[in-house]
């Protein structure tokens, strides 16, 4: 039976209030993509809908309602100490890969998936996304704006001195003076590199007074704290990233295997003790992320046991 237009938003409401709840299933996703898939009109009436959702101001009392939810979600489904199965293993998964995303999917323009994608903005400007990246697009007459939401991107910016390129990332601004810069979202800070040109960094301590960064420079910042600016930083160092390169530099396991999975399809765990000694340093292939993780574990002393869904689990030899 075909849906009338009515029913059509009516059902896209439903699939929008169902990811805002942080209830919904793995199975229900699967069945929103085919819904969503099944015809153009079923993707419009989403991308309306989701455009009000958007638009909506969300009371604190609500957000905390939907944070308390996710939060239930994921001790129940809490990994008991010592408990090493498949069945719980893949519960993991779920929360890791579908709850706390659903939030930033419903603001996004763009969202990439494992691969790097390039994003021609309606002024001429280009944005190249990293794997798991989501930017949330606003042009105006008078301004640009984009939200980097999660990940990584490569802004390579069409200058125009009557609208103002800015982007916003914890709760810091970048704004472009005419140039080409790489915005680096993680969960402990924002890093900003400049490759051509100049840009101006508000950062959440200072808002008033930029920190302008030149050619070859970079700036790390947090809501509280500006690390010094980095300087004579190489072109080839860079979003090393967007030409098919990922550079570790001194980084820990965890902080490894993490870099490295957002590049393939299926999670990825570090079970047990985590070697906190070894350092991983070194330039690896993202279309080869099985072998970047070989790699990692062969030299700390890991083995990998690989599980159904693509998952793969490293532990102590």
């Amino acid at each position: 039976m075909t849906q009338t237009q009515p029913d059509i938003a009516e059902t896209a409401r439903h699939w929008i209030v169902r990811m805002a709840s942080g209830e919904m299933t793995e199975d229900e996703l699967a069945q929103f993509r085919t819904w969503r898939a099944a015809s153009p009109e079923h993707n419009t009436a989403f991308e309306q809908e989701r455009r009000l959702w958007r638009a909506l101001r969300i009371s604190p009392a609500q957000d905390h309602a939907v944070r308390a939810s996710w939060k239930r979600m994921s001790q129940k489904r809490t990994l008991k100490a010592g408990l090493f199965s498949l069945t719980a293993i893949a519960a993991s998964a779920v929360i890791f890969l579908y709850t706390p995303a659903l939030k930033i999917w419903l603001q996004a323009d763009q969202w990439t998936g494992t691969t790097i994608r390039t994003v021609a903005l309606a002024d001429g400007s280009q944005v190249v996304l990293d794997s798991d990246t989501a930017i949330a697009i606003h042009f105006t007459p008078n301004h640009r704006n984009i939200t980097l939401l999660r990940g990584n991107a490569f802004f390579k910016v069409h200058h125009d001195s009557t609208r103002p390129f800015r982007v916003t990332d914890q709760n810091g601004r970048i704004e472009d003076v005419g140039t080409v810069f790489e915005v680096q979202d993680a969960p402990a800070r924002v890093t900003v590199s400049v490759s051509q040109g100049l840009v101006d960094v508000y950062t959440p301590r200072d808002r008033s007074v930029p920190a302008r960064l030149r050619e070859g420079e970079r700036l790390a910042y947090t809501n509280g704290t500006v690390f010094p600016i980095e300087r004579n930083i190489p072109h080839d160092e860079i979003a090393t990233w967007s030409r098919g390169d990922l550079t570790l530099d001194n980084a820990t396991l965890a902080d490894a295997v993490q870099a490295i999975s957002r590049y393939r399809r299926g999670a990825v765990y570090i079970w047990g003790e985590i070697p906190t000694a070894r350092r991983i340093s070194g330039v690896f292939r993202i279309d080869q992320p099985d072998e970047a993780l070989s790699t990692i574990a062969a030299t700390t002393g890991m083995t990998i046991l690989h599980l159904p869904g693509n998952i793969m689990v490293l532990r102590r030899a």
